[in-house]
């Protein structure tokens, strides 16, 4: 067996995997993420039928969340969401604690080409959220418990600058973000989309070396080892993760954890739809009728709930009154 295969090496005849893998660094002072999407990202993604920079976009705010919420303790939801006067507007990933994924965007469509085709310095990327909005993040772990949310403004020119300053502002934690996407090179292959998030934990959790100068020595060493990977080698499925997270980071220690697995599933339902019916007057529910017809589209997934405006009145009306049984408000 080589040390590859026991490591658990990607097959290039099989390419798919939707993973989070946890991770610690220099005896448990620094954890991380490492979160590598196909499968589960393809399917978002597919879903829209956007603009390759826009669905690149999408993936990374997916790939991030999936890095973020692998870090947190939850029973629930973890949503980011960017709120832009760009020309992506809106994006929004959400990851549930057993590991399921979705996400949508919202974007001017001549913005975003008017976007590409903007003459820019070298190097520098087309920036189609703004300076202007906010990144939030909210973990919701149902209507018994509070919500937590964290809110900040916009910086930098992508997701991981954003992200970065968050925690500088927030958590009051120093953390490190890499991101990378790759679309399909062919029809029919997968997206790919994988984020690496190292964060230095508190004074008072894991192993300390002997001496604060040692310890912020190790961090800047993780944080240039990190910067040093190339988002080829990111994506590159050929690696096994754990192969990776050795390669870069063995002269300070790594020891991987268990694998989580990560998948495309939507949370919407009719029975959701009918909710959202309640919550408003049936004359003006009907107002939006098409061909005596009232269509629900799903942001996430984008399935389609239709209900004939005739019907509408007894939908709604036994909607209320199991609500009324079961002792809703």
């Amino acid at each position: 067996m080589t040390a590859d295969t026991a490591l658990g090496a990607q097959s290039t005849s099989n390419p798919f995997i939707d993973i989070c893998l946890p991770f610690l660094v220099n005896g448990g002072a620094f954890r991380g993420r490492l979160v590598l999407l196909t499968g589960a990202i393809t399917d978002i993604l597919t879903r829209h039928c956007g603009p390759e920079p826009v669905s690149a976009l999408l993936a990374e705010a997916v790939a991030t969340a999936v890095a973020l919420a692998g870090g947190l303790k939850y029973i629930g939801v973890f949503t980011l969401q960017i709120q832009s006067k760009g020309a992506v507007n809106t994006l929004v990933a959400d990851v549930t604690s057993t590991g399921e994924v979705r996400g949508w965007a919202k974007f001017d469509a001549a913005a975003v080409a008017a976007e590409v085709l903007r003459v820019r310095p070298d190097g520098l990327r087309p920036h189609f959220v703004g300076s202007e909005g906010n990144l939030a993040f909210t973990v919701d772990q149902g209507p018994d418990t509070e919500r937590y949310q964290g809110i900040v403004e916009l910086t930098g020119d992508s997701i991981a600058e954003a992200v970065h300053h968050y925690f500088r502002q927030s958590e009051q934690l120093e953390a490190a973000l890499k991101v990378a996407v790759a679309p399909p090179k062919l029809a029919g292959q997968p997206w790919t989309a994988a984020a690496l998030l190292l964060q230095r934990m508190p004074e008072a959790g894991g192993v300390r070396l002997a001496s604060p100068e040692a310890l912020d020595d190790a961090w800047r060493t993780a944080v240039i080892l990190l910067g040093s990977l190339k988002d080829a080698e990111l994506l590159d499925l050929s690696i096994a993760p754990e192969r990776l997270l050795a390669r870069l980071f063995t002269a300070i220690g790594v020891v991987p954890a268990a694998r989580r697995p990560i998948r495309f599933k939507c949370r919407c339902s009719r029975t959701r739809s009918v909710r959202i019916l309640a919550s408003f007057p049936v004359e003006e529910i009907s107002s939006l009728a098409e061909n005596g017809l009232v269509t629900m589209t799903c942001e996430f997934c984008r399935t389609d709930y239709v209900f004939p405006v005739t019907e509408l009145d007894a939908i709604v009306s036994n909607y209320r009154a199991e609500d009324e049984r079961d002792g809703q408000p």
